[in-house]
């Protein structure tokens, strides 16, 4: 399946996400994820500091953020924090280094620099009432970008982490445990994936207690039983990792409506078993009718994460062989100093 999406019709080879899909950044840090839940090293194309090398050498020094594959920023502004594919790369290049026992060279200085006056500025004008997933998206790779700058010694803002952490304990909606309304639609759309971005980042990443884990499990629970987003064949990654992540965590704290927590596991988990493709993996929405060109990389690097945290809502995870280590880990990658 990596070969499959390795192309060597350039200089040195690249990936990509599938065959004939636009090169990036992402598609290569999706091949090392995968490579190590499934061989346990990296990927065969390269030697291991050729990976490291390609990824280490994208950081800006200057932001500290990370630029998509030359060829592809022509007519763009320059990286800036929330703005672009930049954002993301925080975390994919940010694990796959990790993943590969190295970092980034340089603090993410777009972070590091940002007051505590200036993170809660800045999370007071993010769009939580009409883009929760966008919100929640920025959340996750300024806490994932603290994470990697604590790694260096790279002093942050005195207050910042404390100010982010209070600013969402402060803000939770108590009624769904949520950061907004879960009403219906494109609404519980948004703040259901936004608040799995969201807590995978600052939450999980840095062990603290999400609120309200009960009402947290209710909402989930009902966004869940949406057949727009969940009836066979009509699933994707993001919106069934998006679930199952937050009942996984907020289920570690409450054992609130387990036996329904299960069931949906268990039809999410026997379907998706289905769709594996010999050779190319899985493609990244779960149609009745699958295409073999449609699997790629992402596609399978967020299915074997969801695979494992459906089963492990199971109490079934040690039967797969393989347990997430990168941006889908289970396990914080960090304690706060004051915890």
């Amino acid at each position: 399946m990596r070969q499959r999406s390795w192309d060597e019709t350039v200089p040195d080879g690249r990936y990509l996400d599938r065959p004939g899909a636009t090169v990036t950044v992402r598609a290569h840090c999706d091949a090392i994820e995968i490579a190590d839940l499934l061989l346990g090293g990296t990927p065969p194309q390269l030697p291991k500091d050729a990976h490291v090398r390609r990824l280490q050498e994208r950081q800006d020094r200057v932001t500290g953020l990370v630029s998509e594959i030359a060829g592809l920023r022509e007519g763009r502004q320059p990286l800036e924090f929330g703005v672009g594919e930049a954002t993301y790369h925080v975390l994919c290049v940010g694990y796959a280094l990790d993943l590969m026992g190295s970092r980034f060279p340089w603090p993410v200085e777009a972070v590091r620099s940002m007051t505590a006056e200036g993170i809660v500025s800045d999370l007071e004008s993010l769009p939580w009432h009409s883009e929760g997933w966008g919100a929640g998206a920025w959340v996750d790779a300024w806490a994932t970008a603290a994470h990697w700058n604590l790694g260096q010694a790279a002093a942050m803002e005195p207050g910042a982490l404390e100010a982010l952490f209070g600013w969402l304990l402060t803000r939770a909606n108590p009624a769904f445990g949520t950061w907004g309304e879960p009403t219906s639609g494109q609404a519980a759309l948004q703040v259901i994936n936004g608040y799995y971005r969201l807590t995978r980042g600052s939450f999980a990443q840095f062990a603290v207690p999400v609120p309200y884990p009960e009402q947290l499990i209710d909402a989930v629970l009902k966004h869940g039983a949406d057949p727009r987003y969940f009836a066979p064949g009509r699933q994707n990654a993001c919106n069934v990792l998006d679930v199952a992540h937050p009942l996984w965590l907020a289920g570690r704290q409450s054992p609130h409506r387990a036996t329904e927590v299960q069931a949906w596991a268990r039809e999410q988990l026997d379907y998706a078993l289905t769709k594996w493709q010999h050779g190319a993996g899985m493609s990244f929405s779960l149609g009745a009718e699958q295409n073999p060109d449609d699997a790629g990389l992402q596609g399978t690097e967020m299915w074997l994460a969801i695979i494992w945290y459906l089963a492990d809502l199971l109490g079934e995870s040690d039967a797969l062989g393989y347990r997430p280590r990168g941006v889908h880990r289970p396990e914080p990658a960090r304690t706060l100093p004051w915890l």
